[in-house]
């Protein structure tokens, strides 16, 4: 019987105390629900490189040709293929709007010798003294970087030369088309790479003993260039 009271008398303390615990709980504020992180916002990044303003720069590269000479005084024709080495200077400006970029370039150069036929019948050279082009550019700018089309006019002073009629110049002309990639290393220094096609209209050459017609067919080219912006 005593066994009994104890117990029911520590019951009887205990009550209080657990009452007190459960109002502590239930004052508490609930867990936070899990937020999940907003969907990210699809954004073009602003440019943060002006392309704006005039330009100047010095380029190098290799250019190869995909032609015919007719000799017509023996109605022979003559694979008229070979590739040069060529380098120059180029003049530009550009006008960026947004990521828009264009401009007008020109550039100057002088090529190597492209074609050193000693075939069957042929014993000749040719190649361009020097070769110019003036060109409209547009491209489309991501901050450091311009991608870029271009196309323009093409005019130059070629030669073929032969053991017997010596060194004959002409001076064809053609259009120019192309593409590439410019990257601003620095605010003013920028490096290009950019390949050209260019197609030159056929071209006369003539000496008393020689006639000769040079069928340019097509002209590819790959250049570097260094840059600079004012």
């Amino acid at each position: 019987m005593k066994t009994i009271l104890k117990f029911s008398i520590a019951l009887l303390a205990i009550i209080p105390v657990t009452q007190a615990l459960a109002a502590d709980l239930m004052t508490l504020p609930p867990p936070p629900a899990e937020q999940l992180p907003p969907p990210p916002v699809l954004q073009l990044r602003p440019t943060t490189y002006d392309w704006s303003g005039i330009y100047a720069g010095a380029f190098a590269g290799a250019s190869c040709i995909n032609g015919t000479l007719i000799d017509n005084n023996t109605t022979t024709s003559f694979a008229n293929t070979g590739c040069g080495y060529k380098g120059g200077g180029l003049f530009g400006y550009n006008r960026q709007f947004g990521q828009i970029v264009v401009g007008a370039e020109i550039d100057a150069g002088i090529v190597s010798t492209l074609v050193d036929n000693q075939s069957l019948g042929a014993n000749y050279t040719m190649g361009l003294d020097y070769v110019g082009t003036a060109r409209l550019r547009a491209g489309w700018a991501m901050n450091e970087n311009l991608f870029f089309l271009t196309g323009g006019g093409t005019y130059g002073q070629a030669f073929v030369t032969d053991p017997v009629a010596g060194k004959m110049t002409a001076n064809p002309y053609g259009y120019v088309l192309g593409g590439g990639i410019e990257h601003a290393a620095t605010d003013h220094m920028r490096l290009r790479l950019e390949y050209l096609y260019t197609h030159m209209m056929d071209s006369h050459y003539s000496c008393p003993a020689c006639n000769v017609d040079v069928k340019w067919g097509d002209q590819h080219e790959v250049r570097a260039a260094a840059i600079w912006a004012f």
